[in-house]
C-alpha cells in the first residue's frame, strides 16, 4: 500500500443503491448484522468482485424498489499472488458523500464499525485474503490502521512483494497492530516511491496463527 499521496482522491462516485434483482443475480449474501435496530446484509460478487454492505429491507426511490448501500468494497484480483487473493483499491460509504483520499463516507455511518465487519466477512466467510493497493491515501491508511487496531478475527501483516517476505523480513512474521512497525518502514509520502513495493495483508487470524506456529516462529 506503499506510496501514500496527501489529500484527497478523484474516485467516481459508485451506486449507492441496487435493485432487488441485482442483488439476487449478481451477489450471495455471506452475513446478516443488526446494527441500530436495521437488518444490514453483506453481500459478495465473487465475479466481478466487488463486496458490500446493503439494508436488508427494500425502500422506494423515486418510485422503484432499491436496497439501500451503506458501504462498499470495490475489489481487484492478483492471480499473481494466488487464486484466493484480492486487492482492495476503494472504500466507501454512504450517503453524503465526503470524498476523502479514495473513500467516501457518511457522516451518520461513520465510527460503526462498517469496514471492519466488511473485512471480517469476506475474510472468514468467503475465505479470502484481502491485500492493500500500492498507492493509497491518508484515509485508506487510517482504515487499514484501524482494522489491525481493533479486530480480534483478523491479522495483518506487512508483505514485501519485491522481497518476497513479511516484516522484519528474517523469516519470522509480526502480526501488525496498527502502530507497532514504524510508519516509514510501511509508507512512504509521494513521489517518493521506496515503499511501493510494500502491501498489508489481511487474512483469518486463527488460520495465519494456525500456520505460522506449523512453520515459523512470529511475534504480537
Amino acid at each position: 500500500m506503499s506510496v501514500l499521496t496527501r489529500g484527497d482522491s478523484h474516485m467516481i462516485v459508485m451506486p449507492t443503491t441496487y435493485s432487488p434483482m441485482t442483488v439476487a443475480r449478481s451477489f450471495r449474501v455471506v452475513e446478516e448484522i443488526e446494527l441500530s435496530g436495521r437488518l444490514l446484509q453483506v453481500i459478495y460478487d465473487s465475479q466481478t468482485p466487488r463486496a458490500a454492505i446493503i439494508e436488508a429491507d427494500i425502500e422506494v426511490f423515486a418510485g422503484v424498489p432499491r436496497h439501500r448501500v451503506l458501504a462498499a468494497l470495490d475489489l481487484q484480483r492478483k492471480k499473481e499472488f494466488g487464486s484466493d487473493i484480492i486487492a482492495v483499491e476503494r472504500w466507501w460509504e454512504d450517503s453524503d458523500l465526503v470524498q476523502v483520499e479514495g473513500i467516501c463516507v457518511s457522516l451518520g455511518e461513520r465510527d460503526k464499525g462498517l469496514a471492519t465487519r466488511l473485512y471480517e466477512a469476506l475474510i472468514l466467510q468467503c475465505g479470502i485474503t484481502l491485500i492493500s493497493d500500492f498507492d493509497q491515501y491518508d484515509g485508506g491508511k487510517m482504515l487499514r490502521q484501524k482494522i489491525a487496531r481493533e479486530s480480534d478475527q483478523i491479522s495483518v501483516f506487512i508483505l514485501d512483494t519485491e522481497q518476497e517476505t513479511f516484516w522484519p523480513y528474517d523469516g519470522t512474521k509480526v502480526i501488525y497492530d496498527g502502530g507497532c512497525i514504524p510508519e516509514e518502514r510501511i509508507w512512504s509520502i509521494s513521489p517518493d516511491q521506496k515503499c511501493h513495493s510494500i502491501v498489508l495483508v489481511a487474512e483469518n487470524k486463527r488460520r495465519a496463527i494456525q500456520l505460522m506456529e506449523e512453520s515459523a516462529p512470529y511475534r504480537i
